[in-house]
């Protein structure tokens, strides 16, 4: 299995994880009711997924490039995040902090992932 397609995979298994989350943890029930949650979490591992492609491709160029990359993930990350949690935190009285943490940990969850797999990527790349 390539690094690509682990990653790909650490990413599937971070949105299923967090859409199985308000099902298993009571606290969180309240996402369960809502097409909020799982838009949240689909959108974000999608633009994790979109990314992971666009640092692939980066890194095979110049190191400029590839930071502008990895920077431009993050941010579309960070905007889509922030976009969802400003639209919940407006429209909805009830969940505003179960929605909050719990996107907040989808980000950094998703983040973890992509650090991971670009600070491995070219040590598994470089010929001894």
């Amino acid at each position: 299995m390539t690094g690509r397609s682990q990653t790909y995979l650490a990413l599937a298994a971070i949105a299923v994880l967090a859409l199985a989350a308000p099902l298993v943890w009571p606290v969180l029930y309240i996402l369960s009711d809502s097409w909020w949650w799982p838009a949240t979490v689909l959108s974000l591992g999608l633009l994790a997924a979109l990314g992971v492609g666009w640092i692939q491709r980066a890194s095979d160029r110049s190191p400029m490039q590839f930071v502008a990359a990895v920077n431009g993930t993050t941010a579309m990350k960070l905007f889509a995040a922030l976009g969802w949690l400003t639209a919940f935190l407006v429209t909805h009285e009830e969940g505003r902090l179960e929605f909050v943490f719990s996107t907040f940990a989808v980000f950094v969850l998703d983040t973890v992932i992509l650090v991971v797999s670009t600070t491995r990527t070219p040590a598994q790349n470089e010929k001894n």
